[in-house]
């Protein structure tokens, strides 16, 4: 071993006394040990002035779209495009209508449709055939047995366009109801025997079997029923007709 060695491995006095290391500086501690600034927690608030023009460019750039004609023609192809897509799913629910119609009420809506040629021609014969010697109450009558034929034309026929399908339920509830239906098509046969001849007597049993084929199909399918006042009468309010519609 060199010369004084044993003297270098001895520790140092302070050392093993553990001590306060003589060559700490006070000063480097404190400030690493203290606290850090507390963070800033509110949120960044643009200036009102920078909010306004972020405001009035938004503003402008959407007038400037609305005016540019390609956005217009743009804006005109969707509507147009949406209208036609309301007017293929308005197609479509119909086709399904009638494909989920039940057989019974489809026949009912035929022999509806078909009653409306007797009963316009035998009106017409009784009061334009007879060389105007009938008295007034048979105009009167064949007047009201018109009326009645295109009540049931339009019920049946062009119940399909809204504008007619909505006064029908609102001025004609009674034609919902099974009720209102044996009531209506009986007082039209009565109205047409009173004609009183072979003709009316024919068209009053179609009438009849007519208003008891009705009856009897709207008893058996109350849920259609009640769907048909539903569709038409879907721009006013008025469920009287619908919960009574027997």
């Amino acid at each position: 071993a060199l010369p004084g060695s044993s003297t270098m491995s001895e520790q140092p006095a302070w050392l093993e006394s553990g001590g306060d290391n003589p060559f700490t500086d006070e000063s480097v501690t404190t400030t690493a040990e203290a606290p850090a600034p507390p963070a800033n927690t509110q949120p960044y608030e643009a200036p009102s002035w920078a909010q306004t023009a972020g405001e009035d460019a938004a503003k402008q750039a959407a007038t400037q779209a609305a005016q540019d004609p390609a956005v217009q023609r743009a804006v005109i192809g969707a509507a147009g495009g949406i209208a036609q897509d309301q007017a293929n799913q308005a197609m479509e629910a119909q086709k399904k209508k009638f494909s989920e119609m039940p057989k019974p009420w489809f026949i009912m809506r035929i022999l509806n449709w078909l009653i409306l040629v007797p009963l316009a021609y035998v009106a017409w014969a009784k009061a334009f055939e007879s060389g105007g010697d009938e008295p007034m109450n048979t105009y009167v009558v064949a007047f009201y047995i018109f009326t009645f034929t295109i009540l049931i034309c339009c019920f049946e026929v062009m119940s399909g366009i809204s504008f007619i399908a909505e006064n029908l339920a609102k001025l004609f509830g009674f034609m919902y109801t099974v009720t209102g239906r044996l009531l209506f098509l009986v007082m039209t046969g009565l109205l047409v025997i009173s004609f009183e001849n072979d003709g009316a007597y024919i068209v009053t049993g179609c009438v009849m079997g007519v208003a008891l084929y009705n009856v009897a199909v709207m008893l058996y399918y109350p849920e259609w029923t009640k769907q048909t006042y539903t569709e038409h009468a879907a721009h006013f309010n008025d469920d009287n007709i619908v919960n009574n519609h027997v």
